[in-house]
């Protein structure tokens, strides 16, 4: 569930209404606030103990109806939970009877907790966006940023230099697109994987369904790889690269701190997508990534990471889905300088006494050659500090 509301909550316009019990509802929409520091709206039908024995639709009905009337969204999009789930209620026949009453669209994703884990959640929510999709009118240079959740400067960044490249951004699946912006998403002359997990298997689904080719580069973390994503985007479109001079400029400035951080050792916590694309970046800053503990992988994890690692000479020890305790007693053993992560490890970070450096969530740039100097200035400030 956590995976389906967190893409559904970045389109604009979508309202989620969870059909299920209080406690999914408080928990998921504290734990998004937190992470993003920013209001979050979801809707639940509360479902109770007489909901679970006697059926709950009458109730689901109206919410959907209220929800349209007093928010007036372009999409409600009802999840089911485990609760739901369990006891069958029709929700498909519930959105099909009320649904020409309304002004929003609606549709369901089934988000039941036992289904699967957060990643099969943003592939459930994307492969149900799909289906929303009209028959394709390609544009020429044009992408689709597939697998990307996460807004602020980042995708702005992003943004920035594909239309510096003349390259048109046709939707993003799911950071900031509107309900057209979806359906339009199969006019794309290429989309591009941002996430590791979950953006290959709907790239390779939009491809059979619209014949839309599709690349999964290292995420623009890092000089090297910004510059190869965006050379890669190009090559794909036929069209010229034209970062020659930022990317000179953000070698020359990187160079400034190779000789204060070259030889700090690091841990880092991240998802399969960003965890390959720093330990390049790293490299690149003569650091020595250690331990790498990945939250998911994807298909091509394991090839890309150890691609990564023979390149730039590493040994590292690669731990998978792996519980806090492992974490720490490795990390205990190899005595890192600095952890690389996001939130959740924070009480890592006290517990080894060593600074942490939020590279997940923080509102500060960390993609493109811009984002690039901003982790090196802001890891050698961190390391002067400590």
């Amino acid at each position: 569930m956590f995976g389906v509301v967190r893409a559904v909550i970045g389109i604009e316009g979508a309202l989620p209404l969870i059909h299920g019990p209080s406690g999914c509802f408080y928990h998921i929409k504290y734990l998004l606030s937190l992470r993003s520091s920013r209001y979050i709206q979801i809707l639940t039908t509360e479902m109770d103990q007489n909901d679970v024995v006697f059926g709950a639709e009458e109730k689901l009905s109206q919410r959907i109806k209220d929800a349209d009337k007093k928010y007036s969204p372009q999409l409600i999009v009802v999840l089911t939970s485990c609760a739901s789930s369990i006891i069958g209620e029709n929700v498909s026949k519930i959105i099909d009877d009320v649904k020409d009453d309304l002004n929003a669209d609606v549709i369901c994703i089934n988000s039941g907790g036992f289904e699967g884990n957060q990643i099969e959640g943003y592939k459930e929510c994307l492969s149900v966006l799909v289906g929303l999709m009209d028959e394709p009118q390609v544009k020429e240079g044009s992408i689709n940023l597939v697998g990307q959740y996460r807004g602020g400067p980042d995708l702005k960044n992003i943004k920035n230099y594909l239309e510096r490249l003349g390259i048109y951004l046709n939707s993003v699946l799911t950071s900031g697109s509107t309900l057209q912006e979806i359906k339009n998403a199969s006019n794309a002359a290429l989309n591009v994987s941002m996430c590791e997990a979950s953006g290959v298997s709907t790239c390779e689904l939009m491809k059979k369904k619209f014949g839309t080719p599709f690349i999964q580069e290292v995420l623009p973390l890092g000089v090297r790889n910004t510059s190869n994503y965006f050379q890669q985007i190009c090559k794909a479109l036929n069209k010229d690269y034209t970062l020659i001079k930022d990317e000179n400029e953000a070698k020359n400035e990187i160079n400034k701190y190779n000789r204060f951080l070259n030889g700090n050792k690091v841990l880092i916590v991240a998802g399969a997508t960003r965890a390959i694309a720093l330990v390049d970046f790293l490299s690149e800053l003569g650091m020595q990534p250690i331990l790498i503990c990945l939250d998911f992988e994807g298909i091509c994890t394991d090839y890309k990471l150890r691609k990564v690692v023979k390149r730039n000479n590493l040994n590292p020890i690669i731990l998978k889905e792996p519980e806090y305790p492992d974490i720490l007693k490795y990390a205990k053993d190899l005595k890192p300088d600095i952890i690389l992560g996001g939130m959740a490890e924070i009480g890592l970070s006290k517990e080894l006494k060593i600074p942490l450096i939020d590279v997940m969530h923080a509102q500060k740039v960390t993609l493109g050659f811009n984002g690039a100097i901003e982790i090196a200035k802001n890891i050698k400030e961190t390391l002067k500090d400590n």
